[in-house]
């Protein structure tokens, strides 16, 4: 009887199509993790949320050590380009498991993080909450712009002052 170890190890796709060799990867029934991060980009000159891959043209698939799992088809696959491969015998290093957890793990904190495009309207009140020289100070939100800053109004030295600022770096007044 010959027993198999599964380990994780690191596939690379070509240019932007990652989705696409995750999707094809899953119809032949490879087990796949692909991490993703919501992030802010500019569509069409508005602020939009969307989700992309953490490490882009990168993923990991769960395989044994060649006896059960047939790793031929995988460099035939739709948008996979093929395993990462390093050292002296050119082989596929394996991804210790706890690495996939802990990559899990964050995962689930950045999506919980995630930027609320609709959290704050022009007008509304708010104050910065970073560790910058402004922390704690109120402001006035005016609007998002680019990729990831927004623009508020804030008051210096009896002076309003427009001031682009990350938009995870504010909440709400209270």
């Amino acid at each position: 009887m010959v027993t198999t170890q599964r380990s994780w190890y690191l596939l690379t796709s070509r240019p932007r199509q990652d989705a696409l060799a995750e999707e094809q990867l899953l119809k032949q029934e490879y087990e796949v993790y692909r991490p993703l991060a919501q992030c802010l980009r500019a569509r069409r000159g508005k602020m939009l949320s969307v989700v992309e891959s953490l490490f882009p043209r990168y993923m990991f698939i769960h395989l044994d050590d060649g006896v059960e799992d047939n790793w031929g088809p995988i460099r035939s696959t739709r948008g996979v380009v093929g395993f990462v491969r390093f050292g002296i015998r050119n082989l596929p290093p394996p991804i210790p498991e706890k690495f996939i957890l802990a990559l899990k793990a964050a995962e689930s904190q950045l999506a919980e993080r995630a930027i609320d495009l609709d959290r704050f309207h022009n007008g509304d009140v708010v104050v910065i909450d970073n560790d910058g020289p402004f922390k704690g100070l109120p402001a006035i939100f005016q609007h998002y712009d680019g990729e990831q800053r927004s623009f508020v109004m804030l008051e210096i030295l009896h002076k309003m002052t427009k001031l682009a600022i990350s938009p995870a770096d504010l909440r709400a007044a209270a």
